[in-house]
C-alpha cells in the first residue's frame, strides 16, 4: 500500500492507484467542475481548501480503493 500525502498533486495520486480517479469524478456533479480536469498539478490539499471539502473523507474514499484493489491480484 502506498502512502498519500496531502502535498501530492492529484496526478502523482493517481500514477500510485489509477483507480484513484473514479473518487476524483465523483466530486465533478456535486462541484459543477472536473478536478483532473481544473486541477491535475495541484496538490489534494489545495484542491480540498479550494473547494472546501473534508480532506479526511477523501483519504478515507481513497484507501478503500486500496482494499478492494488489494483481493484482485
Amino acid at each position: 500500500m502506498c502512502l498519500i500525502k496531502p502535498d501530492m498533486s492529484l496526478l502523482q495520486i493517481i500514477e500510485l492507484n489509477p483507480r484513484s480517479e473514479e473518487v476524483f469524478h465523483q466530486y465533478d456533479e456535486e462541484l459543477s467542475a472536473c478536478l483532473l480536469c481544473n486541477h491535475l498539478f495541484d496538490s489534494l490539499e489545495d484542491v480540498a481548501q479550494i473547494y472546501q471539502l473534508d480532506i479526511n473523507h477523501i483519504f478515507s474514499r481513497l484507501q478503500a480503493l486500496d482494499h478492494v484493489t488489494k483481493g484482485r491480484y
